[in-house]
């Protein structure tokens, strides 16, 4: 597996096309890695505990942990076999292969992988996108100087020898990173409890899905879907001060969110919500979408209309 990079052809390399196609042949294997991934990196950020959402939030040493992570949920997803003890981390089709992940520009090879076939992971946070291609990391595909752990990082030349199984697929930022920070600092301000943080967050994320990873990152508790609930002090009563409605996967809410056309991209699934605002309808509401909610015809509201009590969802029983 030596030899000048020029000489090198992916297309007669019949492991890496074996492995290759085992990917390929994977359903919705774009969509299951998307997943994965976001699975991976939620555990290590701790949302519910630390508070954290994005992955320029975590230390040096849980970066690297990031790659341990990955290569686990990774592992489930796809019911990869485990590779030998002393060996790399995946037997797939009976080729070693290791699993290598980063969120920066280039992966770090160690030297037993050297010539071994790599699974190389990528998430770019900024760009909202991921990418996971295979490469045999042959000699000639790595930078000439190992770091202090005696890794190499794939070179420029490298880089175009990696045979994609998606490159540049969407990963949407979490919804707290899309965010404006001075919203973020409004949302976490100092003094606040979580259920005044979930509660300005809210009013904030408005026509959003926001899933329960979320709810409990903003909460720092666990279970922080309970805090939506009726009840004083809960969301759904504080906000409903305001006209603020917060919708789940019933069908009974998904009918709302329809007649009323709140503008989100799908229905929330089990697990996700969203918050939006209504009014009662009037003249000058022309033909607004509306529906009859508490004996009242209601619209939503855009931000001419002043913040008025709002009608109970339909009720779930």
């Amino acid at each position: 597996m030596t030899g000048p990079a020029e000489t090198y052809d992916a297309a007669h390399d019949a492991a890496l096309q074996e492995v290759m196609a085992w990917f390929n042949n994977q359903q919705n294997r774009e969509i299951r890695f998307r997943q994965a991934l976001r699975t991976a990196i939620d555990e290590v950020l701790d949302g519910r505990r630390t508070g954290r959402y994005s992955i320029a939030d975590l230390r040096k040493t849980e970066k690297t942990y990031i790659g341990t992570k990955v290569e686990i949920v990774l592992q489930d997803t796809f019911d990869i076999p485990q590779g030998p003890a002393k060996g790399m981390d995946y037997l797939i089709r009976s080729h070693q292969v290791d699993c290598k992940f980063t969120s920066g520009t280039t992966w770090e090879i160690p030297t037993e992988a050297v010539d071994q076939i790599c699974l190389l992971v990528r998430v770019d946070e900024p760009m909202e996108t991921f990418s996971v291609g295979l490469l045999r990391a042959r000699s000639e595909f790595l930078t000439g100087a190992p770091n202090k752990d005696g890794k190499r990082k794939v070179s420029a030349p490298g880089k175009k020898k990696i045979k994609w199984i998606a490159e540049g697929a969407p990963f949407p930022k979490t919804l707290l990173l899309s965010l404006p920070e001075e919203k973020i600092q409004h949302i976490f301000a100092a003094g606040l409890s979580g259920q005044e943080r979930l509660n300005r967050f809210l009013c904030i994320a408005q026509n959003r899905l926001i899933d329960s990873e979320t709810i409990d990152t903003v909460t720092q508790q666990r279970d922080g879907k309970a805090r939506l609930r009726e009840g004083e002090g809960r969301s759904r009563t504080e906000l409903r001060s305001l006209g603020i409605l917060i919708a789940g996967h019933w069908k009974k809410h998904h009918v709302v969110i329809d007649q009323l056309r709140v503008p989100v991209p799908r229905m929330p699934r089990s697990g996700e919500f969203v918050s939006f605002r209504v009014v009662e309808a009037a003249d000058h509401h022309g033909d607004r979408p509306r529906f009859t909610l508490d004996t009242k015809e209601w619209v939503l509201a855009d931000e001419a209309d002043p913040p008025q009590l709002g009608p109970l969802l339909p009720a779930l029983n």
